[in-house]
């Protein structure tokens, strides 16, 4: 009996250990979610986005996703204000390129997407007639984030990159 109970807590050491080191490539898969409400699940984002907000207002199908850059103040210094327009320059140039390059659907569906620009730093995406729960898997260049909306709604949806 004693063998037997040994033999199990070991087993369950080892397959606890795995199960925590599971990894694709050079990276670990996480087990926990980085935010889960009754609502909508944030499974995991990349590195540069800064924050991923979500909203539910009316009973609508439509998904609002907003993609671009985080808004930075202007500077009342004359150097960093030059050092800032530098900046704004750089990011509208890669804020013209801001587009999911893929879109996997985990579960449910969306009719059709349509991609507006929102402003000079912000891309709009509008996702119609959606199924849910609806899981994306949302690729931009090195950019990645794995989001879940669980209830139907009208959704708006803001990823903010950070300003490097």
């Amino acid at each position: 009996m004693k063998s037997y109970s040994l033999s199990l807590i070991f087993l369950l050491f080892i397959s606890s250990t795995a199960f925590s080191k599971l990894t694709v490539g050079d990276e670990k898969l996480a087990i926990d979610t980085l935010k889960k409400e009754k609502n909508y699940i944030l499974h995991s984002k990349s590195e540069n986005v800064a924050s991923v907000s979500f909203i539910k207002k009316a009973k609508a199908n439509t998904v609002y996703i907003k993609f671009g850059f985080q808004s930075t103040a202007p500077s009342s210094s004359s150097v960093a204000g030059v050092v800032n327009q530098n900046n704004k320059t750089y990011m509208e140039n890669v804020a013209s390129s801001l587009v999911f390059d893929k879109i996997d659907i985990l579960s449910g569906s969306y009719a059709d997407i349509k991609v507006t620009s929102y402003s000079k730093l912000i891309n709009l995406y509008e996702l119609s007639k959606v199924e849910y729960p609806l899981r994306l898997k949302l690729y931009s260049g090195k950019e990645r984030i794995d989001l879940e909306l669980l209830e139907k709604g009208e959704w708006n949806i803001q990823i903010d990159l950070k300003n490097n």
